[in-house]
């Protein structure tokens, strides 16, 4: 495994792993995409719900001339998407190093950036890409909060107890991202995040049974509250009436598009 002490060795590496990842014909596209720079972050605000001040900033993979279409959308292989994920994380890396470098840090707000829960339970250069990061990069990791994705209800949970354990032992912050209803509270309730994201607004039964026991660990655990995809002002006041600290979604901010501050080429 190479040694990820530098800038270089980390684009390097994941460079690699891009490529060792591309299977389907969409795969393929992607990585011809960036060849020419075309795959880059979009952020977007996340605001305290009381303030509306700027709290943190959420970032996203985009595509296109425009930045116009997530990455995720595409027909990917696993491996693709788990290594897009490495690869969010080494812009993030680059954005704030750049900032650290040329702005007063108070005025830097961290970055909040997906990874699914599979990046790291299924995939080995997924936990060593991430694990490297912590230990040569700690500067700039402590602007940077992993948004861990717990979507699949059928995570193996020993796997994921030893994750959420690893994460509250080495990382700053961390938050999680869940879909309701989850069945992953419980090992929760030993290692609490510091903030639960909720970017799901429908209002059906099952959505509202599975909210209620997650609005109680909050609570219960003074973890925060995060509401995403927050379209309208009802959507707003509504989470806000149930604990939300912090939201981020059209209602207050378009997705900005930003490419790293020193070019990435994949593809010769």
């Amino acid at each position: 495994m190479a040694k990820l002490f530098t800038d270089a060795a980390l684009g390097e590496h994941a460079k690699g792993l891009l490529i060792q990842a591309a299977q389907t014909p969409d795969d393929f596209i992607l990585l011809e995409a960036m060849r020419y720079n075309d795959i880059r972050h979009a952020c977007q605000p996340i605001r305290h719900t009381e303030t509306n001040a700027v709290s943190f900033q959420h970032l996203t993979l985009r595509f296109g001339s425009n930045s116009e279409q997530s990455v995720y959308r595409f027909n990917l292989s696993d491996e693709m998407r788990y290594a897009l994920d490495l690869f969010g994380l080494l812009l993030a890396i680059r954005h704030i190093q750049f900032q650290q470098e040329t702005i007063h840090a108070s005025l830097i707000n961290p970055l909040v950036v997906p990874l699914q829960a599979e990046t790291l339970l299924n995939w080995e250069p997924g936990h060593t890409f991430l694990s490297a990061l912590y230990e040569h990069h700690g500067k700039a990791m402590r602007e940077i909060v992993p948004c861990i994705q717990l979507f699949q209800p059928d995570l193996d949970q020993p796997k994921l107890k030893q994750l959420l354990s690893w994460l509250s032992d080495v990382c700053p912050m961390f938050w999680l991202d869940i879909r309701l209803p989850t069945p992953y509270l419980p090992l929760l309730e030993v290692y609490p995040p510091m903030a639960i994201k909720i970017a799901q607004v429908n209002e059906d039964t099952t959505f509202k049974q599975g909210l209620l026991p997650v609005i109680r660990f909050l609570k219960q655990h003074e973890v925060d509250f995060v509401a995403g995809r927050i379209a309208t002002q009802h959507d707003l006041i509504r989470f806000r009436r149930l604990g939300a600290g912090y939201y981020f979604g059209y209602i207050s901010d378009i997705p900005t598009s930003f490419a790293a501050p020193r070019k990435l080429k994949v593809v010769k």
